[in-house]
């Protein structure tokens, strides 16, 4: 990935939180009404924890305990791994393949600025596959004339193919060329 795109770039900066002494009902019925997959426990705008879909299946359902007992930072994971709005999307990535984790707090100063997820990176991902298809080809001297199969991304339709050809100077799926 480009090192000129960091965390600040994609990150969202609206961040739902809660804190730890909120019941984990108050937790479910923000992320049903919202539809998210997260929350961010905090205290004075640090970062302290994070409750997912999957804690709450594991730490609360599973077991069948009382949300309306249960708090927040019962249920939250903990210590928590926060990213600066300046790391760079390849560390960011990795960070999360390395946690195992689909969701990274941004903090600044220790304050909680933003929340970068595997959907966003998602999201910028097919300007990445142009912006490394037009790299690769300054790199190898391309001259304007594409023979062969090439595989990545479809730029008609924008799905990913191992089966990649040349049609009026646009590298195109089988889908697309009607094959």
């Amino acid at each position: 990935m480009p090192a000129n795109i960091r965390a600040g770039d994609v990150m969202r900066k609206s961040v739902v939180t809660v804190s730890p002494g909120d019941t984990v009902d108050k937790v479910v019925d923000a992320m049903v009404d919202l539809d998210i997959g997260s929350v961010i426990v905090s205290e004075r705008h640090k970062p302290i924890g994070i409750i997912t879909d999957s804690n709450l299946l594991e730490r609360v359902f599973s077991k069948h305990k009382d949300p309306r007992k249960m708090l927040a930072e019962e249920a939250m994971s903990h210590p928590i791994r926060t990213i600066e709005p300046d790391t760079d999307l390849e560390e960011v990535t990795r960070i999360m393949r390395d946690l195992g984790v689909k969701r990274l707090p941004v903090a600044s100063d220790g304050r909680l600025v933003g929340i970068v997820t595997e959907t966003d990176i998602i999201a910028v991902s097919p300007a990445l596959f142009e912006l490394a298809r037009e790299l690769t080809e300054l790199r190898l001297g391309y001259t304007g004339k594409r023979s062969g199969t090439y595989t990545g991304v479809c730029e008609r339709c924008g799905e990913y193919s191992e089966d990649l050809r040349s049609v009026e100077d646009m590298l195109v799926c089988p889908e697309c060329r009607g094959a």
